[in-house]
């Protein structure tokens, strides 16, 4: 899972943020007779559409849950089916031995149980059909399952281990691994439950027995679906989710331990997926940007800060809802919560979370408190943190709203993304700050890594190809979006534009393919060879010390050169757990 899985030198970049974003869907069974009486007593207009239906139970302070998800599921293929596969998410990156975060407990169609199994370490579930599903069919599962989720501890969430971490990967060339702490994780203020229920997984592209790369880019790949979700949770903590809702007092449980609990109900529709996020002291502002409601979440103490990303989204969704389409969910939250070192963002469905190491007030006098060397970088951190939020909200546009495979094609929505965030600033703050963006945020990328030893790699590759963040960020973020820059000088701003809202408005609530952006950019010209080479030569070829420029950086500089200097450059590190997309 990224940083956006990725592990993002966006940051270096300014970080971006992936997890994250994508639910999984299809396969089931049933019989014929079933299937048809299912759809006729719920009255479904479509009934081969994705529906979730879970309740929850959350300790908060145990960092544990049970649920139960009813789901349907439909056979949209050609052929029978006589199983069906869900992803454990959380699970995902654990070694043969370890104990599962996420486990299913039984799996029913009515009150029939069926037979199960676990692929993948744990990160798979495989069900049996006691019939096979016919085409064109759906039925509905019930599955039951417990969850222990993960503690991570305030060392492990510092400005200074999120620096260390960064350099280390930079001089580091074994490949990455990594587990699902990044989407789903507690901590001492607060708890995030990333994609924390069995979700159905993709028929096409699945690697269900290969099982998952981890490390760099994303790996949550789904369908949209419609959800219907109950969380119970003690009084007190405030539960934020992926879709609208709202939550009541229930009456407190008898018995010596009597305690209160509070139900939430929340009802999202064309979601790739569902996520929450629970505390007891996070606190909000709020505004409305045409029909959607953006909500920034902050720790105590962070208000100013919490403002500031506030006005930071409000302003990026409404250049993001002119120049690509309308984002069609009703809210939008920002949440600051303690990320483990490499993750500076991740975003989920109609969620942005971002790493409460980077909301620093450097006037205060805790900030005078930091070692020298981070104080440094105080410019840097804090234009970070608002390209990171760009670069994440970037991906409900491209990752959720248009989904697409994180691990077969991950430039498609990390190169859109990146180049979004930077047009952002051109939008927002005038030409010259989004020139200044695309040289700090994109070409710095690609200069560290040369800098660094790395070299030129084809951007259109497969994830499990490239092994660390910095590279996953110089090659498939800033070099791919690097690219769209080019397409756009090329096509100009009328005919780019216009194509990338073909692309977004024909491929919305679907899984595109590198195919469909191309066909959006062929069609907005009337000679398209220019736009094929462009494609062929960035995409498949290695001429970026061409293109992107010779990097103007030293590892130090003398008095009064004007060369940038790498160390410089090692505060805007970041993995965007760009998991989700």
């Amino acid at each position: 899972m990224t940083p956006t899985n990725g592990h993002n030198w966006s940051l270096i970049l300014w970080s971006r943020s992936r997890v994250i974003v994508c639910l999984l869907s299809l396969v089931i069974s049933g019989t014929v007779a079933e299937a048809q009486a299912l759809s006729s007593e719920r009255g479904q207009s479509n009934p081969l559409a994705r529906h979730y239906k879970i309740a929850i139970d959350v300790d908060y302070h145990a960092a544990s849950f049970t649920g139960r998800e009813v789901v349907r599921v439909a056979n949209s293929g050609r052929d029978e089916i006589d199983s069906v596969s869900f992803h454990l998410y959380p699970n995902v990156g654990l070694g043969e031995e370890s104990e599962l975060w996420l486990t299913v407990q039984r799996v029913l169609i009515g009150t029939r149980e069926l037979r199960f199994s676990l692929k993948s370490h744990g990160s798979v579930v495989r069900v049996q059909l006691p019939t096979k599903l016919p085409s064109k069919q759906s039925i509905e599962l019930t599955l039951e399952f417990t969850g222990r989720v993960p503690k991570v501890q305030r060392e492990e969430t510092s400005l200074l281990a999120h620096f260390l971490h960064e350099v280390n990967d930079a001089v580091n060339d074994e490949p990455q691994s990594s587990d699902a702490r990044d989407i789903f994780f507690a901590s001492d203020q607060a708890t995030l439950l990333g994609y924390f229920y069995p979700m159905l997984a993709i028929k096409s592209g699945l690697s269900t027995e290969q099982g998952l790369a981890t490390g760099v880019g994303g790996v949550v790949l789904s369908e949209v679906a419609d959800y219907d979700v109950t969380v119970r949770v003690d009084e007190g903590v405030t539960v934020i989710a992926s879709a609208p809702g709202n939550g009541h007092q229930l009456a407190a449980l008898p018995g010596a331990a009597a305690r209160t609990r509070t139900e939430y109900v929340f009802h999202g529709e064309q979601l790739r997926g569902f996520a929450l996020t629970l505390g007891e002291k996070l606190q909000a502002v709020e505004k409305q940007v045409g029909k959607i409601r953006i909500a920034s979440w902050y720790q105590e103490g962070d208000q100013g800060i919490g403002k500031r990303m506030l006005e930071s989204a409000a302003r990026a969704v409404e250049v993001y809802n002119k120049a690509f389409g309308e984002y069609p969910s009703p809210t939008l939250n920002v949440i600051e919560l303690p990320l483990t070192a490499g993750y500076s963002g991740i975003e989920f469905p109609g969620m942005v979370v971002l790493a409460q190491a980077y909301y620093i007030d450097f006037n205060t006098a805790e900030a005078q408190r930091l070692p020298q060397l981070l104080r440094e970088q105080a410019d840097v951190i804090e234009a970070a943190l608002e390209f990171t939020l760009a670069h994440s909200l970037a991906h409900q546009w491209w990752g959720c709203v248009v989904g697409s495979d994180p691990q077969r094609n991950p430039w498609l929505d990390e190169a859109l993304a990146n180049y979004s965030a930077a047009y952002f600033y051109e939008a927002a703050y005038g030409k010259a700050l989004g020139a200044e963006a695309i040289d700090r945020q994109l070409r710095a990328t690609w200069h560290a890594w040369r800098m660094l030893g790395g070299m030129d790699q084809e951007v259109d590759k497969p994830a499990r190809e490239f092994h660390s963040s910095i590279q996953f960020a110089a090659i498939v973020q800033s070099k791919g979006a690097l690219m769209l820059a080019a397409l756009r000088q090329e096509l100009g701003d009328d005919r780019f534009f216009s194509a990338l809202r073909y692309y977004y408005n024909n491929h919305k609530f679907q899984i595109a393919t590198p195919d469909h952006l191309r066909y959006a950019l062929l069609a907005a010209v009337e000679d398209p060879q220019a736009v094929k080479d462009l494609l062929q030569r960035w995409l498949k070829e290695k001429h970026a010390d061409e293109d992107i420029g010779v990097a103007e950086l030293t590892m130090s500089n003398p008095p009064g050169s004007k060369k940038r200097t790498l160390g410089r450059f090692f505060g805007r590190i970041g993995r965007a757990a760009a998991r989700p997309f």
